[in-house]
């Protein structure tokens, strides 16, 4: 079974960093599957970069091999 981890999320946390995304992702474990959720980090920083922060985090980890699934706020996720 593959699973996220650590050190990808702290890679991906880079990315987002790099790329001006003032976004973190968070990890956390559930039954059967991993669960993310995602911290904004300032409202104002944040405005208008939802779309290109999604991006980022849907194409790190399906270049690792997962599919994301996100809840009907889109501020959690699980692969």
């Amino acid at each position: 079974m593959s699973y996220v981890s650590f050190n990808d999320v702290i890679e991906l946390n880079g990315i987002l960093k790099d790329k001006g995304l003032n976004f973190r992702i968070h990890l956390r474990d559930t039954c059967g599957r991993q669960s993310f959720w995602i911290e904004p980090l300032g409202n104002c920083a944040c405005e208008g970069r939802y779309d290109e922060m999604y991006q980022v985090v849907e194409e790190y980890l399906e270049g690792k091999g997962f599919s994301v699934q996100y809840d009907d706020q889109k501020m959690n996720f699980v692969v």
